[in-house]
């Protein structure tokens, strides 16, 4: 649970009630983020504690745990819920490999009847992303750019997407700057991109010329 050696194996349930006073602490306006790197039983303590404090909970799972058989309770205490279009064809009951945007709809289906007010955001790679705030199916296509490593591109894409709902975004802007986000992370060869700030992504944008909404732009200001 620190930031330069990340989650792993080793945090259990008692690690996380040991850390219930920081959830007090931040009663309605902390972030609970369960994934994959820690047990499953572990990230569901996680989210039942962030339901318990009012948390904004945000969740991943594996190809393997989105069998609904293993999710499906999890689900109902997430927020945010963020897969790549293999782990959204599990969820879906479709083959990997299908035309994308029928996979999407189907996963985005299947989840929103277990959990009709989480958002969902669903990354692709080449073609980009897609999300659901309950209402809308929006597409974000990827920026074009050097590559160095694909390596943390889905992590920090939904990093981008966390920092921009918690700066008060619309999911579907969150979806604009979690893609630019995502973009610079590939030009670096490193997982951890530590260089990526507010300053790098606003002229990583401007040498792109990337299409971003207006509040995007002034968030990155």
């Amino acid at each position: 649970m620190t930031p330069d050696n990340s989650a792993c194996s080793a945090v259990d349930v008692p690690a996380v009630l040991a850390a219930e006073a920081e959830f007090r602490r931040y009663a309605h306006s902390g972030i609970a983020l369960a994934v994959p790197e820690v047990p499953l039983e572990t990230r569901a303590k996680l989210l039942e504690l962030g339901t318990q404090y009012d948390f904004f909970r945000v969740a991943s799972f594996t190809s393997e745990e989105m069998s609904l058989n293993v999710s499906k309770d999890m689900l109902r205490n997430v927020d945010l819920l963020a897969l790549n279009l293999e782990e959204a064809a599990v969820a879906a009951s479709v083959p990997v490999g299908g035309r994308s945007q029928a996979v999407v709809e189907e996963a985005m289906q299947k989840l929103y009847q277990i959990n009709s007010h989480m958002f969902i955001s669903i990354t692709a790679g080449q073609e980009g992303s897609w999300s659901w705030d309950g209402n809308l199916l929006h597409h974000v296509p990827a920026f074009r750019t050097e590559v160095e490593s694909t390596a943390g591109a889905g992590d920090c894409h939904l990093a981008g997407i966390i920092v921009g709902v918690a700066s008060g975004l619309a999911l579907r802007e969150a979806q604009e700057l979690a893609t630019l986000a995502a973009a610079l992370s590939v030009t670096s060869p490193h997982t951890i991109s530590k260089t990526i700030g507010k300053e790098t992504l606003r002229r990583f944008a401007d040498r792109i010329a990337a299409d971003l909404g207006d509040n995007v732009w002034e968030l990155l200001q």
